[in-house]
């Protein structure tokens, strides 16, 4: 029997393919240790590096400890040899070819096809890196040099000595060329490859665009389809009713000739009554003289009923008299103005009020405090509305200008003619006249409103002889203020109907008095100070005060405890020393900035809806947030501001005029003259 021969070759303990393996994944590991060496770069680490012995690798508390990079002090040599002496951030590239290389080495492909791209992508470093050195020379961009390296910034340098500006274009023509390479080495096909997306996208687009073109259509024949079914249900409709019209009609004249007939029966089988005897000629005097008088009488009650308004109708003179008035009548009308209130109405619903807010005690002021008017309203001057009216309607019919009606609204300062002109004048012939009938008149002033808004008429205002002074409390102790549900009321007087004009505050959103010395400026600020005050409690009201005048709202000072808001190292509750005013704008400009941060937290968009968020429980005081009160800037004198404080006071007002509004922020702005130097265009805009 043959023996076996036996195998004698001796096997190793790891075999050719798994040795391959290892050496893929220690590629692999080497690329990405390298990379992030590359990554975490920092320049201090290499000065941290040398300063190392070998006993302070083995020390916790050495200076290596301070080295960043993610390999440590190994990590800091070879990131500083790289990035700071060669090619930069772009050196990058070296870990990605030595870990594809490694890719390749572990799954046993050769190396040998990855020739071309290694050394395409060395040249791409390479050539990045001295294109970015350029730009870092010669732009400043990248502002650090840590993008290109010593090496990049050394090859620009050398290439532009060589060609000089043509360097930036050699550069760009070769990182152009290596992108094509990249893409595709034959650069023929790279060419037909693009110009046959090119065509493939214009295609696509004329697709796409008739596609849009039938949906259209589709949809405009829908539209049509469905646009013609209603215009047919609508016409079908409209036939049924007609229809069911004229059926209705013939039966109703069925009926009548039914009803008709049958009378006519009745009538016949009815016995015949007894002629009544013939009227005598006094009997039919008589009555004919009632019937006139019940006529006369009801044309009497349709005339009075025609307007409701109290009117004085000044009677025509005879024609014999020799007067040659002309025969129009003037209607007089004073508006009875708004309906008092009680004595303590006001008083009743500020104490209710303060109930509810119990943050601070508080009483409202009571409205005894305010002066009475010494006469309540001015009779209506009979004569001097019948002259005015005589020497208008003279005046115009000098130049054949025919008036058929005239009224006459009696105000307290102005009385207002309502000229209703025949059909054929213009308007604009009476409105040439307005010197002339200011002359005519002897009047201080004369407005014309041709036409009047709202009405077939033209206007012209003539001031009273007597004007009658408004009281503030005529204005406040009304039913229209103290019922209003506006945030800020703020009442300035009566209208020429006698009816109380009311603004809100924060509708406006900000205010700006001007007039000349004596016009009433600060009146005006006292009166819209006064009705805040009567209206809104302090918890939900602030004041700032700046007046330059020092002495217009000094006596506001005794309400600093509850209405005004003061800087804490303030001296003064109204400021009346200008440098201090451009620090009191700024805080308030600061304030206004921090709460938009509270509206945003809130998600909230103004400040009503935040006050109403925050009181419902919703909103965390431990985050900052609290009630919000209104803050109403009052400046008396901005011009004088503005010239003492300088044009450094322009930002923060600006500010506040253009953003303040939506967190309850607004200012009340008085000056004599609101020219561009005091009010400028950014201001004035808001």
């Amino acid at each position: 029997m043959a023996k076996k021969k036996l195998n004698t070759a001796k096997t190793g303990p790891v075999d050719s393919a798994r040795k391959v393996e290892i050496t893929g994944i220690i590629l692999i590991a080497i690329a990405v240790l390298l990379g992030l060496s590359i990554l975490s770069y920092t320049s201090d680490d290499y000065q941290y590096a040398r300063s190392l012995t070998f006993t302070d690798l083995f020390n916790p508390d050495a200076s290596s400890r301070l080295i960043q990079n993610w390999l440590g002090p190994v990590g800091a040599y070879i990131s500083h040899f790289l990035v700071y002496a060669l090619f930069g951030y772009t050196s990058i590239v070296l870990a990605l070819i030595l870990g594809y290389n490694g890719w390749h080495v572990f799954r046993h492909r050769p190396i040998k096809e990855n020739g071309w791209l290694t050394i395409l992508s060395i040249w791409g470093m390479i050539l990045a890196s001295a294109f970015i050195g350029w730009l870092n020379t010669n732009a400043d961009f990248p502002g650090d040099s840590v993008w290109s390296g010593g090496a990049g910034i050394a090859i620009s340098q050398i290439l532009q000595n060589i060609t000089g500006i043509g360097s930036i274009f050699i550069l760009s023509v070769l990182v152009l060329v290596t992108i094509l390479l990249f893409i595709d080495r034959d650069l023929q096909k790279t060419i037909d490859s693009i110009k046959i997306w090119m065509d493939s996208m214009k295609e696509k687009l004329e697709e796409s665009r008739q596609a849009r073109e039938e949906r259209k259509a589709e949809k405009q024949a829908e539209r049509e389809a469905r646009i013609a079914a209603k215009k047919d249900e609508i016409r079908q409709k409209k036939e049924e009713k007609e229809e069911a019209k004229k059926e209705k009609e013939r039966q109703k004249k069925i009926e009548q000739r039914q009803k008709a007939e049958a009378k006519a029966k009745e009538e016949a089988n009815a016995p015949s009554e007894p002629t009544p005897a013939p009227k005598s000629i006094d009997e039919i005097v008589e009555k004919s003289e009632e019937e006139d008088r019940k006529r006369i009488e009801e044309e009497k009650a349709a005339v009075q009923n025609l307007d409701t308004r109290p009117r004085a109708i000044l009677e025509k003179p005879d024609k014999d008299s020799g007067d040659d008035d002309d025969d129009v009548e003037v209607a007089i009308y004073k508006g009875e103005g708004d309906e008092a209130a009680g004595e303590k109405d006001l008083d009743k619903i500020n104490q209710e009020r303060a109930k509810e807010v119990p943050v601070i005690k508080y009483k409202f002021p009571t409205i005894d405090l305010l002066n009475s008017p010494p006469n309540e309203g001015n009779e209506v001057d009979l004569e001097e509305i019948k002259e005015n009216k005589r020497i208008i309607l003279d005046k115009l019919k000098r130049h054949k200008i025919e008036i058929v009606g005239i009224n006459a609204i009696v105000g307290p300062t102005v009385t207002l003619y309502e000229l209703e002109p025949a059909p054929d004048v213009k308007i604009s012939k009476i409105e040439s006249y307005a010197n002339d009938l200011k002359m005519a008149t002897a009047s201080k002033g004369l407005r014309m409103l041709a036409p009047i808004p709202g009405k077939s008429a033209v206007g012209i205002e003539v001031p009273n002889t007597t004007r009658e002074t408004v009281y503030i409390k005529q204005v406040i102790n009304t039913k229209k203020f103290v019922e209003t549900n506006m945030t800020l009321p703020v009442a300035f007087g009566k209208t020429i109907e006698n009816e109380v004009f009311m603004q809100d505050l924060t509708k406006m959103p900000h205010l700006l008095v001007a007039g000349a010395t004596g016009s009433g400026k600060s009146v005006g600020i006292n009166t819209i100070i006064t009705c805040l005050l009567y209206k809104c409690h302090p918890d939900d009201l602030k004041f700032v005060m700046i007046d330059p005048k020092k002495i217009e709202l000094s006596l506001y000072r005794n309400i600093q405890n509850h209405f005004l808001a003061m800087l804490p190292d303030a001296d003064e509750p109204i400021i009346t020393d200008t440098s201090k005013a451009l620090d009191t704008l700024n805080s308030v400009t600061k304030e206004m900035d921090e709460r938009y941060d509270l509206l945003k937290m809130a998600m909230v968009r103004d400040i009503k809806a935040y006050n109403q968020k925050f009181k419902d429980g919703e909103l965390e005081d431990e985050l900052g947030h609290r009630h919000l009160p209104y803050i109403v800037v009052v400046i008396d004198e901005l011009a004088d501001l503005m010239m003492t404080a300088g044009k450094q006071i322009e930002e923060p007002i600006a500010r506040i005029a253009q953003l303040a509004r939506a967190v309850g922020i607004h200012m009340v702005v008085a000056t004599q003259r609101p020219s561009v130097n005091v009010i400028t265009g950014t201001i004035k805009a808001n």
